[in-house]
């Protein structure tokens, strides 16, 4: 669950709110600090100058990775809400700041701290609220801040507020729960279904192989072991679909690499492979890519060169601004015009192309044979593509 993106945005979610915070309740606690040194208002100067070295040690403690982003957060809210609350027993330059303060920390308290956390702290701000009520009738510690009827009213806004909040979090959360393992169940249900496709996909193929071990005919076999390649590439998909944590997405790099090691069974000729490395595509753009490369190197297997001699026949994948660009190419004999014209092979890959976003396929003809297919990476895989969070 802890690689699924949805959590990893939110941790990334959690971690710029926290230095938000940080900066700016540096930055307003420095300011206060000032403002109340210049009115000699010292007990609050104390107070101020713990709370910024309390949050300095925390990000110190965090920047050195000494303790989690979750302490962190918990030491900025924790000195921040103290100094509030302190600040209503406290004189100082602006106690109107602490009311405009309390409204709003019950957000950042179930936020950072959680719900069950977030709920035992907010009992102490609540206590502490309490004691201002009671500090005021009694007048304890003076001078009185303000009236004890402002104090009530302030106990009972912040009750209401922060009930608020903890609702709407723990609903939250549990939408959050029941989302992530929605998810979770989902991934594993595609992952069983991918893994069901491919076992059905080799059945298919053993079947083929039968068929093709009793025929006769030399054309036949060649016919049934053409289409077991095609099932073998479509069935490498799912293979690395159920084995991959990403149930949409292909890594283009393992992928090929399996074809090309199937395909290198073949000959005896040395298949090179050059693939853009973290290339990740869709499941229907992965099996036309496929099932292009399996046909354009089973075409150069078959006719590229006179000799199975060791000759090389080079596969590049590379994806740039966007675009991906496959290339195969060989240095044998080539073909004529009117094997061009009248080649299978190259027929479906000229109909696998028309499948893909924005393709176009060249061939050209001397020295061997070197065909390219340009397409549009979609949009989806763009992102994954340029995504920091892979």
């Amino acid at each position: 669950m802890k690689n699924d993106l949805y959590h990893r945005n939110t941790q990334q979610l959690f971690l710029r709110l926290s230095k938000l915070f940080f900066i700016i309740s540096m930055f307003i606690i420095s300011v206060d600090t000032y403002e109340s040194y210049k009115h000699h208002f010292y007990t609050m100067v104390w107070l101020e100058t713990t709370a910024l070295i309390a949050q300095m040690i925390g990000f110190i403690l965090y920047y050195f990775r000494l303790i989690s982003l979750r302490h962190f957060a918990s030491i900025l809210i924790i000195s921040v809400s103290l100094l509030v609350t302190m600040a209503l027993f406290i004189i100082g330059e602006n106690p109107e700041f602490s009311l405009f303060a309390l409204a709003i920390l019950p957000v950042f308290i179930f936020f950072f701290l959680g719900v069950e956390n977030g709920k035992r702290f907010s009992l102490f701000i609540v206590l502490m609220l309490a004691l201002a009520v009671l500090n005021s009738e009694l007048r304890i510690l003076e001078p009185i801040i303000f009236p004890s009827s402002l104090y009530v009213e302030i106990l009972i806004g912040y009750v209401g507020i922060s009930f608020l909040h903890y609702r709407f979090e723990e609903y939250r959360q549990s939408f959050q729960i029941e989302l992530l393992t929605f998810s979770k169940s989902q991934k594993t249900l595609l992952r069983e279904l991918n893994h069901r496709v491919k076992n059905n996909l080799q059945m298919i193929m053993g079947l083929l192989l039968m068929q093709s071990n009793r025929v006769k005919s030399d054309q036949c076999k060649k016919v049934l072991s053409s289409q077991v390649n095609r099932l073998k590439t479509i069935g490498l998909v799912h293979e690395q679909l159920s084995l991959s944590s990403e149930s949409t997405t292909v890594d283009i790099e393992k992928y090929l690499r399996s074809i090309i090691k199937s395909l290198q069974l073949l000959t005896k000729h040395t298949i090179v492979l050059n693939v853009e490395n973290g290339l990740k595509l869709d499941t229907a753009t992965a099996t036309y890519l496929g099932l292009f490369i399996n046909e354009a190197v089973s075409n150069a297997i078959e006719h590229a060169y006179l000799t199975q001699s060791g000759e090389e026949i080079r596969v590049s994948c590379l994806a740039e601004n966007h675009t991906c660009r496959l290339t195969v190419e060989d240095r044998g004999q080539g073909f004529n015009s009117n094997d061009a014209r009248n080649s299978l092979g190259l027929s479906l890959m000229e109909n696998i192309s028309d499948f893909l976003e924005e393709s176009f396929m060249t061939l050209e003809l001397e020295n061997g044979t070197k065909i390219t297919l340009e397409f549009n990476i979609k949009k989806d895989s763009k992102k994954l593509l340029n995504s920091d969070l892979l």
